[in-house]
């Protein structure tokens, strides 16, 4: 009898629940970080197309915040709260948690390419980020690391090549 908690992968391959899990907690944290970073980069975009500046920016990051469950203290950092800083509702804390499902389950390349978004946000000066134009900065440079990640999702699990089903669950489950 085999175990409820399983997939059965091949002929002495399973997928456990917890490698599951952390299949889907890798893929969630990652879309996270991704709608946090795209809500930011929309506001900064508006701030900076309106012509406003700071005070506009703040305002409209303080929403951004409040969507994604943060408690705005101070107006003038809540760009780098929302990116940067470690709570449990930053892009920061998202990638964190991505990289650590990642540990379990994926392929090295996609861990260290994850590694370098974190290490590229640690870097990022949190007093930069006053104007909507260096608040744009910030996130493209998130958004090509998050794009990076994405491809080496693509190359490593799912080749270009045309493959068949059972050949793409079969290299799935080597990982």
């Amino acid at each position: 009898m085999t175990d409820p908690r399983s997939l059965a992968a091949g002929n002495a391959t399973w997928l456990t629940d917890s490698r599951v899990y952390s299949l889907i907690w890798l893929g969630r944290w990652l879309e996270r970080a991704e709608a946090i970073n795209r809500a930011v980069s929309s506001a900064a975009r508006q701030s900076a197309a309106n012509g406003t500046g700071t005070t506009d920016l703040r305002t409209a990051l303080v929403s951004v915040a409040q969507m994604v469950g943060m408690q705005v203290e101070q107006e003038e950092t809540v760009a780098a709260d929302v990116l940067l800083h470690d709570t449990t509702s930053s892009a920061l804390h998202c990638l964190a948690n991505a990289r650590m499902n990642a540990t379990q389950v994926a392929p090295l390349e996609l861990i260290r390419a994850i590694a370098a978004a974190i290490l590229d946000l640690q870097e990022t000066d949190a007093s930069s980020m006053e104007t909507p134009e260096q608040v744009l900065a910030v996130t493209q440079g998130i958004a090509s690391h998050l794009a990076q990640i994405n491809a080496t999702i693509e190359d490593q699990w799912f080749s270009r090549e045309s493959l068949t089903e059972e050949e793409v669950f079969r290299r799935f489950v080597q990982q």
